[in-house]
């Protein structure tokens, strides 16, 4: 900078501080159409030439910036006193100098906007910013010098009367009261200016807040009234200028950025960041939505998806306050920016995904939950307030009343079209969006409450994070991001299985994202595959992943590659929770990437895995002792004191060595310690079905049965037991979503009887959704219980046992040479079925049914079922001894005879019953 330009800088700084400090005389303004500060004659005797016109402070920013803050505030005094006096035409014909000066004028209202900005203490919590604020902490700077011009002292006076305020408490919560002159004192002068300079001249503290408390309580409270009344002024002041601003760029006749509108987002991003009074807000409302309806095509453009978003997490955050005032039109902005979103998508998918990410921004900065004074954690009241805010957005009952308290027009929420007398709007879409939101706010708080067990209690620790999940599903990212924190945990707990499934989740994500944009190597068959493995994985995130392509948020971050890391992850666990065949079917769906790539190394490994994995399916197939992939228990809560658990029921998938003893104690461990004084926990020992309204009160019970997976064709009305359901029906996918138990009762009430007296009762469970899944329980929506009569009971247990040896004898194996059934296996079934010492269980079934007094009893067709099962028992008996036969060697051979002798003592035996039995043998 040359010596010329530097002493003319440092002159206009003096001039603007002559002006400022009010050794000037006034301000002069034009007659509308031009606006002169003049040439202004100095009361020191010197004279300052200020320049041709108001506008020209935009030439001068650099030496604004030099100045201090209370300077500045000083100036932009002069700088608002000249704005309010300025008529329309002129306003349009300053904004018609260039984008440039309009973006400096802009600039000059931020400035206004953060100079003037006040925030009481304690207020407006969630506003992070305190650092933005001139008041903050620091050495003494006082807001206003007691030097100001009397033009500029009469700008302040009358922008600091704002006190009409209602009787008793106003809206926004607060007392305010006129400071009455009789209060004064010596030591306390009434004078507020007075009372500021004392302090300063004291040299009390080092900081705002210092002289604010040195300050007498009246005076404080006059301070406060003083500039929160200024700070409205100002604020008010430059809404006024953006809605001529915003009314002005409609016609297209002043010099903007109309591309983006980058002046009207800027101001109103700014004002929505500060605090800002009530009186305010209900002046901003009618301004943002005639903003929107002028240019709600622009503003939401993707090029606007930064303000766009910046809108809905203030709109959100206001939503949260107690002021019901506030909070309402909080709800009027949400529904403006879905009425845009109607008018402009005829959908709210989109504004749907940025509405989620923004709460989820939200619920990292208010405080959810508080401590109770037993040192549990409860719901705080931002959470209430945010959810009943959410529910009135999509509340059609109330939204003309809504509308018509916020000064807004009664078709103020309409999308209808030019031309057109549909309205785009449609209450379902909303209430869905506002479900959307609920949920998400709903386990974010569910989360930040189960912290303190989250360490004990690790099954509602994975539920948590997959609730959180879910709920977050529309934006791919967050989805994801709960999802891996889901795999983490159950890698932690040896959870492979379900580990595995949350990697197939996030690679499903990506995958249908890629699909939905045609840049994969998949086709939706192979999403299809990857559902019978993953079932939560749904064609409606792969709708949403271009919706979601927000910045920080982009669905461009779904790769191929991300895709393939994940299924080898899956693949890893699987094989180490021993699910071959879900391996398989992951490799599958990897090989296609490699192909396409050429990666004839990749490949090879791939069909090498996939030939030891088909090995491992086959050696779990042909293995004599059934593969069993987990164990599984149904578990009911009853008791006040479980919450939400009370009176459900769940299923629980655990390791496979885990036994009924185990998970009773585990599950023990973790509820006892959420007991108090006033509750018990109790363990129910049986399976018999509940009343919930007999327990006793005060105790909490937990009722812990094992169940058993059925099979996909498994005839659920079979009356045979179910020992050898799984064995017989091979390793496949095992994908369970329906469970069943067998409970003994008899009608007397005694759990246990004589064959002719024992009725089973078989409870078939149904879960939501199906294992392995992303947790370790599921929720039960519907069971259904039959009742099997005592002689059915009979026949069900003979048919087992036939059936156990007709597999043996049937079944193929697995490789040539070894066709004839298994030795050991079929010597254990026969031992069991004719012995002498053990054939005790069909005979008891003839002495119970067959003779005296329960024979009378049976109806013919049972009569005859009874007999045919005990027939076609002991003809499969006879076709296994003669196959036994021709399997053994000479060590076998006093075996073998013990077998026949018990046949034939058998067949004896039961001749007395069926005397048909010794021709049918």
């Amino acid at each position: 900078m040359s010596g010329s330009d530097s002493e003319e800088q440092a002159s206009i700084a003096e001039g603007w501080r002559l002006v400022s400090a009010g050794r000037c005389r006034e301000v002069v303004v034009g007659d509308g159409t031009e606006c002169r500060l003049g040439h202004v004659e100095c009361r020191g005797g010197s004279s300052f030439g200020v320049g041709v016109g108001a506008w020209e402070i935009l030439d001068e920013m650099p030496v604004f910036y030099n100045l201090n803050t209370v300077e500045k505030r000083e100036v932009l005094i002069v700088f608002l006193q000249v704005m309010r006096n300025l008529d329309d035409a002129f306003l349009v014909k300053a904004w018609q100098q260039g984008v440039a000066r309009t973006r400096l004028f802009f600039k000059l209202l931020e400035e206004c906007l953060t100079l003037f900005e006040h925030r009481r203490e304690g207020d407006c919590l969630l506003i992070n910013s305190s650092s933005r604020s001139p008041d903050s902490e620091g050495p003494i700077m006082p807001k206003y010098s007691d030097l100001l011009s009397p033009s500029i002292n009469a700008y302040l006076s009358e922008a600091s009367r704002q006190e009409h305020r209602p009787q008793g408490t106003p809206e926004n919560g607060y007392m305010w009261h006129r400071v009455s002159p009789q209060i004064s004192s010596p030591s306390q002068p009434y004078s507020l200016r007075e009372a500021l300079a004392q302090a300063q001249s004291s040299r009390i503290g080092a900081s705002t807040r210092a002289l604010r408390e040195s300050l007498h309580p009246l005076l404080r409270q006059k301070l406060e009234l003083w500039e929160e009344n200024l700070s409205a002024a100002v604020s008010l002041l430059v809404l006024e200028l953006t809605d001529k601003f915003s009314n002005a760029a409609a016609s297209h006749s002043i010099s903007t950025d109309y591309s983006k509108l980058d002046c009207i987002t800027t101001i109103l991003t700014s004002i929505f960041s500060r605090s800002q009074p009530l009186t305010f807000w209900k002046a901003f409302f009618p301004v943002f939505n005639n903003v929107f309806n002028l240019h709600g095509a622009t503003l939401m453009a993707r090029e606007n998806d930064r303000f766009l978003k910046q809108v809905a997490f203030h709109l959100l955050r206001l939503a949260v306050f107690r002021n019901d005032s506030i909070r309402r039109r909080a709800v009027i902005g949400l529904q403006i920016l879905i009425r845009n979103s109607f008018y402009y998508f005829v959908h709210t998918t989109r504004l749907r995904v940025m509405l989620t990410i923004t709460l989820s921004e939200l619920m990292s900065e208010v405080q959810v939950t508080r401590m109770r004074s037993d040192g549990s954690l409860e719901e705080t009241g931002e959470a209430r307030f945010l959810r009943k805010s959410l529910e009135e957005m999509a509340d059609e009952d109330r939204s003309s009343d809504l509308v018509r308290d916020c000064g807004l027009p009664p078709n103020a929420l309409d999308a209808i079209h030019e031309g057109s007398a549909d309205n785009c709007w449609i209450w379902l879409e909303v209430k869905y969006l506002s479900d959307c939101l609920l949920l998400a706010l709903d386990a974010g708080t569910e989360h930040a409450l189960l912290a303190p067990v989250m360490t004990v209690d690790r099954y509602a620790a994975a539920e948590s994070f997959y609730k959180l999940a879910m709920a977050y599903a529309p934006v791919p990212d967050l989805h994801i991001v709960w999802l891996l924190n889901l795999c983490d945990l159950h890698q932690e707990m040896q959870s492979w299985a379900e580990a595995a499934q949350c990697a197939v989740a996030v690679a499903g994500v990506i995958m249908q994202a890629l699909v939905g944009r045609n840049d994969a190597v998949w086709t939706s068959d192979h999403v299809v595959a990857l559902q019978k493995i993953c079932p939560i994985v749904s064609s409606d995130v792969a709708a949403e992943a271009s919706a979601a392509e927000f910045e920080g948020y982009g669905a461009s971050k779904l790769t191929v590659d991300s895709a393939v890391k994940y299924l080898q992850l899956a693949n890893k666990l699987f094989a180490e929770a021993e699910l071959y065949h879900f391996c398989a079917s992951i490799l599958e769906l990897i090989i296609p990437v490699y192909k396409s790539r050429r990666l004839y190394g990749q490949i090879a490994k791939c069909l090498t895995s996939l030939t030891n994995i088909y090995e491992s399916i086959v050696e779990q197939e042909s293995s004599p002792i059934p593969f069993i992939d987990g164990t599984y228990y149904r578990v009911g809560f009853y008791g006040e004191r479980f919450g939400k658990l009370d009176r459900k029921e769940y299923v629980y998938r655990e390791p496979r060595d885990v036994r009924l003893g185990d998970i009773m104690e585990k599950l023990s461990h973790i509820y006892e310690s959420r007991m108090n004084g006033n509750h018990t926990l109790h363990i129910i020992p049986d399976s018999r079905q509940v009343n919930a309204e007999e327990l006793q009160p005060g105790v909490c019970y937990l009722q812990i049965t094992a169940v058993d997976p059925v099979m996909e064709d498994e005839d659920l009305g079979s009356r045979r037991e179910r020992i050898f359901s799984l064995s017989t029906g091979g390793v496949r996918g095992r994908v369970f979503d329906r469970f069943l138990f067998d409970t003994p009762f008899t009608k007397n009430g005694k759990s246990q009887g004589g064959l002719e007296d024992q009725w089973k009762r078989r409870t078939v469970l149904q879960t939501q959704g199906s294992f392995p899944a992303l947790v370790h329980r599921l929720f039960v929506i519907k069971s259904e219980s039959m009742e099997f009569s005592p002689v059915e009971n009979a026949i069900g247990m003979i048919e087992t046992r036939t059936a156990a040896l007709r597999n043996e004898l049937e079944e193929p194996r697995s490789s040539e040479g070894d066709q004839l059934p298994r030795l050991q296996s079929l010597q254990r079934i026969l031992q069991g079925s004719v012995a002498v010492q053990v054939n005790s269980g069909v005979l008891s079934v003839c002495t119970a049914f067959l003779s005296g007094e329960p024979a009378t009893r049976l109806r013919s067709q049972e009569l005859q079922q009874l007999i045919a099962a005990l027939l076609e028992f002991m003809a499969v008996c006879k076709r296994a001894i003669r196959v036994h036969f021709r399997l053994i060697g000479e060590e076998d051979q006093d075996f073998h005879t013990q077998l026949v002798n018990g046949f034939q003592s058998l067949t004896a035996e039961l001749s007395h019953y069926i005397p048909a039995i010794l021709s049918e043998l």
